[in-house]
C-alpha cells in the first residue's frame, strides 16, 4: 500500500459504513441474540493430546542431554597404565549415557512425526461432541433490524425534501416518530394521530411527512387502512 492509499484509508475510516453501525448500535439492540439453541458442530477436531504428552518427554530428554554434554565437557580422560582408555571412567560412562539418550531422543522425535496433528473427539474417551450456537434466530433478528434501518433511511430521505437541513433532519425524524399520540380503530381504518411539534417550521414538516405516509395506502394485517395525521387530542 502506498503512503497516499494508507492516508486515505485512515482518514476515511469514519465513513458511511462505520457511522451506520454506530447508529444502529445506539438505536437498536445490535448484539441481542434471541435464544441460544445449540446443535452438533461439524467441526469435531482437536489437537492430538498425545503430541503434547510426547513433547514433554522430548523436552525432558533434551534437558538431560544438555546436562550430560555439559558434564562431559568438563570430565577428564582417564587412561590405564598401558595407555588404553579406562572404560569405567566418568567420561566413558557419560558418553555411553549420552549415546543412549540420543537414541531415545531420536526415537521420540520419530514417534511424534508419526502422530496425526488432529483427532476427532468421537474417537477419544470421556469426550463429548462440540456444540455450536444455532444462529438462525439471530439471523432473523438482524434481518428485521436491517429492514428497520432501510425503512428509516428511506423515510429520512423523504423528510429531507421537506426540511433541507442536513445537520438536523435525522433528529427531526426521531422527534416525529417518538411523539406521543392517540390511536382510533374504525370500521375500515386505523387512525394514528400524533401530537403536534411546538416549533411551527417543524410542525409543518411533521404534517407533510404524515401525509406522505398516509398516501402509501398501507393496510394492516386486520385489513384496515392506516391513516397517520397530526392534531390535538381527540378527547
Amino acid at each position: 500500500m502506498s503512503t497516499v492509499e494508507c492516508a486515505q484509508a485512515i482518514l476515511s475510516r469514519w465513513g458511511a459504513s462505520e457511522n451506520t453501525f454506530k447508529h444502529i448500535y445506539d438505536r437498536h439492540p445490535f448484539h441481542y441474540h434471541p435464544g441460544f439453541k445449540t446443535k452438533v458442530s461439524e467441526k469435531q477436531l482437536i489437537a492430538n493430546p498425545a503430541i503434547k504428552s510426547i513433547e514433554k518427554e522430548i523436552k525432558a530428554v533434551r534437558k538431560q542431554l544438555d546436562k550430560k554434554h555439559k558434564k562431559n565437557s568438563k570430565a577428564k580422560e582417564v587412561f590405564n597404565k598401558d595407555g588404553s582408555r579406562r572404560e569405567k571412567s566418568l567420561k566413558a560412562r557419560l558418553e555411553i549415557e549420552i549415546s543412549e539418550l540420543e537414541a531415545e531422543y531420536a526415537k521420540l522425535l520419530d514417534t511424534k512425526k508419526q502422530l496425526p496433528e488432529k483427532l476427532d473427539v468421537s474417537t477419544l474417551e470421556n469426550y463429548k461432541s462440540f456444540q455450536k450456537i444455532d444462529n438462525e434466530g439471530k439471523n432473523l433478528f438482524d434481518f428485521v433490524t436491517a429492514s428497520v434501518w432501510n425503512a428509516r433511511k428511506e423515510m429520512t430521505a423523504w423528510l429531507l425534501s421537506y426540511y433541507p437541513n442536513k445537520a438536523e433532519y435525522v433528529d427531526l425524524f426521531y422527534a416525529i416518530t417518538e411523539c406521543h399520540g392517540w390511536i382510533k380503530s374504525e370500521a375500515d381504518r386505523v387512525v394514528v394521530r400524533l401530537e403536534p411539534l411546538q416549533q411551527p417550521s417543524r410542525r409543518k414538516v411533521q404534517e407533510q411527512f404524515c401525509k406522505k405516509l398516509t398516501s402509501l395506502n398501507v393496510y394492516l394485517p386486520i385489513r384496515k387502512i392506516l391513516q397517520i395525521e397530526v392534531g390535538p387530542s381527540p378527547l
